[in-house]
């Protein structure tokens, strides 16, 4: 019996990748929503709409929509704060209440490790038993958590819909499009001194299996997902074979939002503050539940990327 899958957000990094991997089993179909129709996607079968638009509860109706892949959101943590939180939230809102009058009976939604927030006091790693603890200066941290929030609520009051929350580390490989790849493709590394905040991510690949292991499964539940280990901007710096400039937080903070207004900084003082305390995700549930074991630690999975950008 063939499966249905909707992903909203198909065009952006994980969506597209997503997509053609579910694609590529001849039991599953893929539908895609999305404002921006994503390129060299002939296996899916396309919506041109915004998640926010009441009538998308018909297109999962029409399209017997079995398996609701909920990856749409606004990404940038220092873009149109009104425009995001209409998007993350607003559409957020908008989808489930689609899910619901469609009668779909899956859902996977994207979260992130970001929804833990950033604390000094943050245990390494942290479990999903961990508190969520979102800070309100930095969007992103706020709205995955609300998101989260909002998905729980709905899971209560229909238990019909089983449910996973994925909460990814930051995502590293080729296909990035963002802050963070951003940064890093500068010539030259700039980061915090004092004691080095170790850094998590996994690679794409990595984490287009583990939401497809996810969204093919029969489980629920939230899970963490991310690779061993962790790096320092030094250690980067080392394998990425660039130079690497330390200032205090205080000076480069200054700067960064200096360089932001001038638009030659990708990030000012807001991901600044959210980026200098430890974000480390214990990833043993997801791993043991699915059986999952990423291809890529952290420190291989930025070689894998040095090499393929």
């Amino acid at each position: 019996m063939n499966t249905t899958y909707c992903i909203t957000g198909v065009s952006g990094y994980i969506g597209r990748l997503l997509a053609r991997r579910l694609a590529s089993d001849p039991k599953n179909r893929v539908i895609g929503i999305d404002l921006n129709e994503p390129e060299n996607l002939e296996e899916i079968e396309f919506h041109r709409s915004d998640i926010r638009d009441p009538n998308i509860a018909s297109v999962l109706k029409a399209e017997n929509v079995d398996v609701l892949i909920h990856l749409a959101f606004y990404t940038l943590p220092e873009g149109n704060a009104v425009e995001a939180e209409s998007i993350n939230i607003d559409g957020t809102k908008n989808i489930l209440k689609a899910l619901k009058e469609a009668d779909a009976t899956r859902l996977i939604l994207a979260s992130s490790s970001a929804a833990y927030g950033s604390h000094p006091d943050n245990p390494v790693p942290m479990s999903e038993s961990q508190p969520l603890r979102p800070n309100r200066f930095f969007y992103y941290s706020w709205h995955k958590a609300t998101q989260e929030e909002l998905t729980q609520q709905f899971v209560n009051s229909h238990p019909a819909v089983k449910a996973i929350i994925l909460r990814p580390c930051i995502l590293i490989g080729p296909h990035i499009n963002n802050p963070t790849g951003d940064s890093l493709k500068q010539k030259l590394l700039v980061y915090i001194s004092g004691e080095q905040t170790p850094i998590q991510v996994i690679y794409e690949d990595d984490a287009v299996e583990a939401f497809r292991l996810a969204a093919t499964s029969n489980s629920e539940g939230i899970y963490n997902v991310a690779a061993d280990s962790t790096v320092t901007y030094p250690e980067l710096a080392k394998m990425m074979n660039k130079r690497l400039i330390l200032l205090p937080f205080w000076l480069l903070s200054r700067l960064a939002t200096v360089g932001k207004w001038l638009r030659v900084s990708p990030v000012s003082a807001t991901t600044l503050k959210f980026i200098r305390n430890p974000i480390v995700v214990d990833p043993s549930k997801f791993n043991q539940q699915f059986n999952f074991t990423p291809k890529y630690d952290s420190k291989q999975a930025f070689v894998q990327f040095v090499k393929e950008i």
